[in-house]
């Protein structure tokens, strides 16, 4: 039945995509970019059987991946890749790759290197696009993307298919199989809608209530608290803080109303472990082995994960110490990832990969301040917000979909903080203001 549902809903989509794709125009390095995007969320929609082994161990979801990004690393122009602003990235990815070499962690290569590709691949050529069409056009196309897993949500909510976590908490994601995927795609859409032109707020704040609606639905809590900073930025877009004149009071209003509509169905038993942390923080702050049954139950285990892979560090050697233990390791002890994205860079690449990491997320976001027009600066904030709240609780880099939100973040952050060599902004957000 799913299977079928899934199947017409990726009909559905891809119709979808491609009338919006017409805003393309015969670019057709823009159009693999946007369906190179779809493509995953299409292999995702297939659910268990998309992640049966099919061909030397690689699962269809794995090899269908692989194959659409090396086929637009392909189209790809050459001269795409002569930015000055990759270099902090190719010195991150190096890291990876030494960590990598020096630990032995050869057969986590495939992966890795096909997930920095497809990083690579979507940052440039989102660009690039946004250069020649116009942030209306090249948005207006990643959005309709997305109408795939939200179509998908939808019919597993009249379907009444759901997932019940292990504390009992019910989460619709479609087709999605785990919340954590399906929640990082919503994630990406949520900033989508907020960096959109919309040419109303009434548009703004119906597109941004969806969305919101959608991540509420998957019930991932510590996505859903990435949304804040997002929701904060729309509050400021329809409160007239675009520096334009014009009444600003009814649309504060709305967009207020729109926080505490999402704050009333939020399931409070999901967050009140979070005012439990903050309260134990020094009793909980020791080795995982001193954790008792209760404390390792606390925000489903990852306080008592984040603990192991500390110990494991500590204990390391020096060089280990330094550029970690390599892609996808995980401790011994646990057997799963960090569910933390600073931890599990930090346990994968050592504190030179943290300290790497930190200070690209630190350069993006000052010359986000210092370049970036209004409204866009606060827009742009806001997703940096997102990808650090979000990163406390679950890791971005382990799965295209986040490498997608990360991407499309880092992109649309050059796009609208180029400069002219006289130093005049370049690019604004180049459509006209909410009205």
């Amino acid at each position: 039945m799913w299977i079928l549902v899934s199947l017409l809903a990726i009909a559905v989509s891809f119709a979808v995509v491609l009338r919006q794709m017409c805003a393309l125009g015969e670019d057709n390095v823009s159009r693999a970019l946007i369906l190179l995007i779809w493509g995953r969320f299409a292999l995702t929609a297939l659910g268990e059987p998309a992640q049966s082994t099919v061909v030397a161990g690689q699962s269809l979801l794995a090899l269908g991946t692989f194959v659409a990004v090396m086929v637009v690393l392909l189209l790809m122009p050459v001269g795409s890749l002569r930015r000055p602003r990759l270099m902090p990235f190719a010195v991150m990815a190096a890291v990876v790759l030494l960590s990598a070499m020096l630990n032995g962690q050869m057969s986590a290569l495939l992966n890795t290197c096909t997930l920095w590709i497809m990083f690579i691949l979507i940052v440039v050529l989102t660009n690039r696009a946004l250069h020649i069409h116009g942030i209306r056009a090249v948005l207006g196309c990643l959005l309709a993307t997305f109408s795939l897993p939200i179509a998908l949500q939808f019919a597993a909510v009249l379907l009444g298919q759901s997932l019940i976590g292990q504390d009992g908490s019910v989460s619709y994601v479609g087709n999605y199989v785990h919340e954590a995927v399906f929640s990082t795609v919503a994630l990406c859409a949520v900033w989508l809608v907020t960096v959109y032109p919309w040419r109303k707020r009434s548009w703004l704040l119906l597109a941004f209530a969806m969305v919101l609606s959608s991540m509420l639905l998957a019930n991932y809590r510590t996505l859903i608290l990435a949304c804040l900073p997002p929701l904060i930025a729309v509050i400021i877009q329809v409160s007239g803080g675009n520096g334009q004149a014009g009444r600003p009071v009814i649309p504060l209003i709305a967009g207020l109303a729109l926080a505490l509509a999402a704050l009333t169905v939020l399931p409070p038993e999901r967050f009140t472990e979070l005012g439990t942390v903050i309260g134990q923080l020094g009793e909980l702050a020791k080795p995982a082995k001193e954790f008792s049954a209760a404390e390792k139950d606390i925000l489903s285990a990852r306080v008592y994960i984040g603990a192991a892979y500390l110990d494991e560090y500590a204990q390391a050697d020096l060089v280990r110490q330094l550029i970690g233990f390599g892609p996808e390791a995980d401790t011994g002890f646990i057997g799963t990832h960090p569910h933390n994205e600073f931890l599990r860079i930090f346990f994968e690449t050592g504190i030179v990969g943290l300290l790497l990491w930190l200070g690209i997320l630190g350069s993006l976001v000052s010359v986000t301040l210092r370049r970036a027009p209004r409204p866009a600066n606060a827009i742009l904030t806001s997703g940096y917000g997102a990808l650090i709240i979000g990163g406390l609780g679950t890791s971005f880099f382990i799965r295209p979909e986040g490498i997608i939100f990360v991407a499309l973040l880092v992109s649309i952050t050059w796009y609208l903080t180029e400069r002219q060599t006289d130093g005049r902004i370049l690019h604004r957000m180049d459509e006209a203001p909410l009205p």
